[in-house]
């Protein structure tokens, strides 16, 4: 089956959204222990001081959900590690201690959940290194055996959930038949590739690709020919692909290819390649080259345009 050359997929307001309802909730609960503490000793100043930096950072997050800029849930990951590791070593009883260090199963699953197994793995090592700074720091009983411990389970948890959100997000990317991404992902892509921020880059360039006749071979040949040739066709173009180009198919026989910092003069150049990589499937290619403001759905509507004005004007047969 044909793999697709492609970027990591990030849905940024979902993971915006998330953020900031989980730095809110942080917050609040932190007010909540200020207010009714565990013990007479307990560091209320500290909680009081955390659960107001969570509700103001929680509505800034919740207010620029859709904007954020990468490396930002990063930092607030990693300032949150901080938080936790500082509460955990002012705090004065066992308990406090474990009950504070749960916070960290939280950190460690939402970057499970939202990033790549890379990004998992640092925001773990900052986790335990902090819980055992404040372990060691705080004078705590028994740190090495709590550490392992709690540690270990969140470092399982963690890379558990990881395992399956990212199982998960690969099938429901990946055209079963051909490899391409599916329309939903694509699109997804496409939204990223157009948004202000990104189209800074350079220009952006798509082509729907249809094939010529493939009813005919269908009808001629049976189901199982044509899902033959999508998926030989689909094998082919990924191997011509250039770094970056993203080949998704929208629904039967139509696919589409984004190609960003690709002006559309250089588009023919890149379609010449995909028909060279496999000449026996015959198919057409509308163009258009992004307009800056302009709606996606408004785009694929002028390729779609410009497909069918040169497949009226050149009809062909697919064999």
């Amino acid at each position: 089956m044909a793999r697709v050359v492609r970027t990591r997929r990030r849905a940024p307001l979902a993971e915006g959204r998330t953020l900031a309802r989980a730095v809110l909730g942080a917050g609040a609960l932190s007010l909540a222990t200020a207010a009714v503490p565990f013990s007479p000793t307990a560091p209320t100043a500290v909680a009081a001081a955390a659960g107001g930096v969570g509700l103001a950072l929680g509505a800034l997050l919740h207010a620029r959900a859709a904007r954020l800029p990468r490396a930002l849930p990063h930092a607030v990951l990693l300032l949150a590690t901080c938080v936790v590791s500082a509460s955990v070593l002012a705090s004065t009883t066992p308990a406090g201690r474990v009950v504070t260090a749960c916070s960290y199963v939280w950190i460690a699953l939402f970057t499970a959940a939202f990033h790549s197994r890379r990004a998992v793995r640092a925001h773990l090592a900052l986790v335990l290194a902090g819980f055992a700074a404040a372990l060691w720091g705080g004078g705590a009983p028994s740190p090495a055996q709590t550490w392992g411990f709690m540690g270990g389970t969140i470092a399982a948890v963690a890379w558990t959930v990881n395992g399956l959100v990212l199982r998960l997000r690969a099938r429901a990317d990946e055209d079963l038949l051909t490899g391409a991404l599916t329309r939903a992902a694509w699109l997804a892509e496409a939204e990223v590739a157009v948004a202000p921020r990104t189209r800074e880059a350079g220009p952006v360039c798509l082509a729907v690709l249809d094939l010529d006749g493939f009813k005919a071979v269908n009808d001629r040949d049976g189901h199982a020919a044509g899902d033959r040739l999508l998926t030989e066709l689909t094998r082919a173009w990924t191997g011509a692909l250039r770094p970056g180009d993203l080949l998704g198919r929208l629904g039967g026989d139509e696919f589409a290819l984004l190609m960003p910092r690709t002006r559309a003069a250089e588009v023919p150049g890149v379609l010449a390649a995909l028909r060279s990589a496999c000449p026996r499937g015959r198919w057409s290619a509308g163009v258009a080259e992004h307009a800056p403001g302009e709606a996606v759905a408004d785009w694929i509507a002028r390729a779609d345009a410009d497909l069918y004005s040169r497949k009226r004007a050149r009809p062909a047969t697919c064999r």
